[in-house]
């Protein structure tokens, strides 16, 4: 299934630490017309190996037997394991086909022995990539907040203060390798719910809704460069100055004919901070939250007949904002 690349600006993020103006500028503009971007983090080379140990980590566990990995199984959508075929997948009327492993921020910073026995085991190697994926998102929102020049509300960084509860969580997710179509697909199309995504992938399958109205088109994976999304929050906080991204994950061919592996940190704000979202109402961080994972797991027809669950941005794979 061979589809146009769309090309995404670079930020690099060695020019962005140092508060460069002009990468500032280019950050914005990408922010307000994409809602993606690729960060370049060639200069960070411990990140990058820490990179490959979290590839490692995820090849071992999703080879685990399926009842071995379903004892991690909290049923949430922040913590533990979750199996293939929960939510709707990208083909209608057929499931998602991917498998994810979460750990929440708050849990492994506080080094909760709730997390996993997997995760523990390897405690070091997490705290310290979801530290600097950490820093690189909160110095993104900070730069955003200089660019926009905000006068009213919170800032950014004000709604996301690492000492107060959110629903911030590293995510792996692992695409089978699969035989039939008839288990499901894909992930389906939406905007993510939170601040700003933190997504680490050297495979193909990514996709974004253009934002110039020409359809679905691929995401080339760059080899030590990360795609960073502006989710509905930070849209919603922005006064819908920035722009939240819509895409999904499909197959390269009719079936996924590799293990595909993608590392996502989901930065999410206070749980108690408010906006006012897709269909106009005032609501929290964390009810937007539990409410998008619900029509998630919905059919596509409902999915399409709500703006949620890609943030009222399109309908029937045509934008509309």
């Amino acid at each position: 299934m061979d589809r146009p690349i769309y090309p995404l600006c670079t930020i690099d993020w060695s020019n962005l630490q140092k508060r460069d103006a002009e990468e500032r500028n280019k950050l914005l503009n990408a922010c307000q017309i994409d809602g993606f971007f690729f960060l370049d983090l060639s200069s960070d080379a411990a990140l990058l190996r820490d990179w490959d140990s979290l590839l490692e980590f995820m090849a071992e566990y999703f080879n685990r037997p399926l009842n071995e990995k379903m004892q991690d199984n909290r049923h949430s959508d922040t913590h533990g394991y979750e199996p293939v075929a929960t939510s709707a997948g990208v083909v209608a009327n057929l499931p998602d086909y991917y498998e994810s492993l979460k750990a929440s921020k708050d849990e492994i910073f506080e080094k909760n022995v709730a997390l996993p026995s997997a995760v523990l085991s390897k405690h070091a190697l997490f705290e310290r990539f979801l530290s600097k994926a950490q820093h690189i998102v909160m110095t993104i929102l900070r730069e955003l907040d200089v660019a926009l020049d905000r006068k009213q509300g919170l800032s950014f960084e004000q709604a996301h203060r690492t000492d107060r509860s959110s629903l911030s969580t590293l995510g792996m997710l692992h695409y089978p390798k699969q035989d039939s179509i008839s288990v499901g697909v894909g992930h389906n199309k939406h905007t993510d719910l939170g601040t700003l995504t933190f997504l680490l992938c050297r495979q193909w399958g990514l996709e974004v809704l253009s934002p110039d109205g020409s359809g679905w088109k691929s995401v080339e994976p760059k080899a030590n460069y990360a795609v960073i999304n502006v989710g509905d929050t930070l849209r919603f906080l922005s006064d819908n100055r920035l722009r939240s991204a819509i895409h999904r994950v499909i197959p390269t061919e009719h079936l996924q004919r590799e293990s595909r592996y993608t590392i996502a940190y989901f930065l999410r704000s206070e749980n108690d901070v408010i906006f006012k979202d897709s269909l106009g109402r005032i609501v929290s961080a964390e009810q937007w939250h539990h409410e998008k994972f619900n029509v998630f797991r919905e059919s596509h027809e409902l999915q399409e007949s709500r703006p949620i669950a890609t943030g009222g941005m399109e309908r029937a794979d045509i934008l509309i904002k």
